[in-house]
């Protein structure tokens, strides 16, 4: 596969999600599957162009944080001003973005209410409008993420990929739900392949795959060069590897045990102590021990404990009670 300039051995592209897909993750995932594309937490472009004309010392700095080297991540911009997304592009391609990605799929209430995300589904001319600007504004490839729809109503999004395609977009995410479904009810695969099957370009399968097993499923029903798993690599950042052999060869790659589990946790958890601080980076951890240690024998007595873990070496004592080991 290929996207503009980027050659692709895999077929898995983990998506932006917020407070979750940041540098300490981004390089867990990147360990464990050298073939996985990325992408950074969302960005406001109108809070990035703002911050960086002010030369602030701003948040989204450490958010477009990607490791020298990686030759397989984006930057993912969200807004509805074409010339400040154009701007936003050209930033993110200062500090080492190798594709930009244009949310057009967000359904948050907040994000949609600004016009941005998948309300730009209902404006087509505007978000025609975003992509050229951006395609303009930078020599990186240039995807977009959206949705089937506004509403069940307003399936429109086989005619927004050939416009997009036309315009010069080098690959598009489709997530298998609209707008108004937001999170809930089932993915439409079947919905995809109208959009695979009127372009030319990449399409990645996006909704509901949990598994290795769903991601072969989603890409045969869709017809679609590769699949974007989101919330199923949360705890599971060797997923996406598993997922690339298994469709690959056909051969299932065993799960981590539970003592590598353990470990990789904990080594989350210093990441992001020394990435983001005690305060911040702990509370950011408990999610993410949580997913970690889902399902392993014990764990659901910890719960409640992981969740009120204040300290590294609280983390590592809890955490290390699953297996009985000295990690502190």
């Amino acid at each position: 596969m290929r996207i503009g300039n980027l050659k692709l051995n895999g077929y898995v592209y983990i998506p932006p999600m917020a407070g979750v897909t940041d540098l300490v993750y981004r390089t867990l995932c990147r360990e464990l599957d050298p073939d996985v594309l990325l992408a950074t937490e969302m960005l406001s472009s109108k809070s990035l162009t703002f911050a960086h004309k002010n030369k602030f010392n701003h948040d989204h700095a450490k958010r477009m944080q990607i490791p020298e080297g990686d030759a397989l991540t984006g930057i993912q911009l969200f807004g509805h001003e074409p010339d400040v997304m154009a701007e936003a592009a050209r930033i993110a391609e200062e500090v080492g973005a190798k594709f930009i990605d244009i949310n057009m799929g967000c359904p948050v209430p907040k994000i949609v209410k600004g016009m941005d995300g998948a309300a730009l589904m209902r404006e087509p001319e505007l978000a025609a409008q975003i992509v050229s600007k951006v395609i303009q504004a930078t020599s990186l490839p240039v995807t977009v993420k959206m949705r089937l729809g506004w509403c069940s109503e307003s399936i429109n999004s086989p005619d927004l990929a050939k416009s997009f395609e036309q315009l010069g977009v080098q690959a598009l995410t489709i997530h298998g739900r609209t707008r108004a479904q937001k999170y809930t009810g089932e993915a439409d695969w079947q919905l995809i392949r109208n959009v695979v099957e009127s372009i030319s370009i990449p399409v990645f399968a996006n909704g509901d795959v949990k598994d290795i097993f769903d991601a072969k499923e989603i890409i045969e029903i869709s017809g679609a060069s590769g699949v974007a798993i989101a919330r199923a690599t949360m705890g599971k950042p060797w997923l996406s590897k598993q997922v690339n052999h298994y469709i690959k060869t056909g051969e299932i790659l065993p799960e981590p045990s539970i003592l590598s589990k353990i470990q990789l946790a904990i080594r989350h958890t210093e990441m992001l102590v020394e990435h983001k601080g005690l305060k911040t980076g702990i509370q950011e951890a408990r999610r993410h021990i949580a997913n970690y240690t889902h399902g392993i024998p014990g764990a659901g007595k910890l719960r409640a404990k992981i969740m009120e873990i204040n300290s590294l070496e609280e983390a590592k004592e809890t955490i290390s009670k699953l297996a009985n080991l000295s990690l502190t």
